[in-house]
């Protein structure tokens, strides 16, 4: 539709509106209206005309998937789960939906049962940074440091660019009392992102706690410089504060 391809969504409501008033049965037009209702933030109708599709084509992962969406956005979290467990179930190859599905359970706390979800997301597709990441997350929650450490490592070499796994990987490190290592993984995320005013932070309290007083304070500095957030003017307020009381 052209009003699709134009950004212009409450036309393409209504194109599409037409369009399956004409071809009721095409599960592709139901969809697309679905996806233009999204971008309207008309959360029901798009469920509404997904579940519509689904009825054609009852075999479609993705369909499911995007109900499952839908649910998600309403926090029916129960029902957004069985759709995307519906998914793998209709399409067991679908990276897509073990990653859904297994985010929903972490986001619950339910490391244990969303492991080995995020495990096959990552087996059927390893180019997708957000698998890895949430797999390393699972597995931290289950109090396995090694295997997340080393799911962070091999999730940053798959993505690189992927600086919440950097800091994920900085936050094993802590927790394990490697601080020297933390540092370089903080150092390494601020020369290549030095607008991330969280890894300062998170570097300025690896140096508080080496001991290295003056080059945290610059660090909570850094992050109270680039990002403009009252928070980080307050901390540095604070640590400022902290090191007047110290000899």
């Amino acid at each position: 539709m052209r009003a699709a391809d134009e950004g212009a969504w409450e036309q393409a409501v209504n194109e599409y509106r037409q369009a399956v008033t004409e071809e009721p049965g095409d599960a592709a037009l139901w969809r697309d209206l679905g996806l233009a209702h999204l971008r309207l933030n008309e959360v029901r109708q798009a469920r509404d005309a997904f579940e519509r599709a689904a009825q054609i084509e009852p075999t479609s992962a993705k369909l499911r998937i995007l109900i499952g969406r839908t649910h998600e956005l309403e926090r029916h979290y129960d029902e957004a789960l069985s759709s995307y467990r519906l998914a793998t179930e209709i399409e067991p190859s679908n990276a897509r939906a073990w990653r859904y599905a297994g985010a929903r359970l972490l986001r619950w706390g339910e490391a244990d049962a969303a492991e080995p979800l995020l495990a096959r997301a990552v087996a059927l597709d390893a180019s997708h940074a957000e698998s890895w990441n949430a797999l390393a997350l699972a597995r931290a929650q289950q109090g396995d440091a090694q295997a997340a450490e080393e799911t962070f490592r091999r999730g940053i070499r798959t993505h690189p660019e992927h600086r919440g796994m950097r800091a994920g990987l900085a936050a094993i490190l802590i927790n394990h009392r490697r601080l020297p290592e933390a540092l370089r993984v903080y150092d390494a995320i601020v020369a290549k992102w030095p607008d991330f005013a969280a890894a300062h932070v998170g570097r300025a309290l690896v140096l508080d706690a080496l001991g290295r007083r003056r080059e945290a304070e610059a660090a909570f500095a850094d992050a109270a410089r680039v990002d403009d957030d009252p928070a980080y003017a307050k901390r540095l307020h604070e640590y400022r504060a902290h090191l007047a009381t110290q000899p």
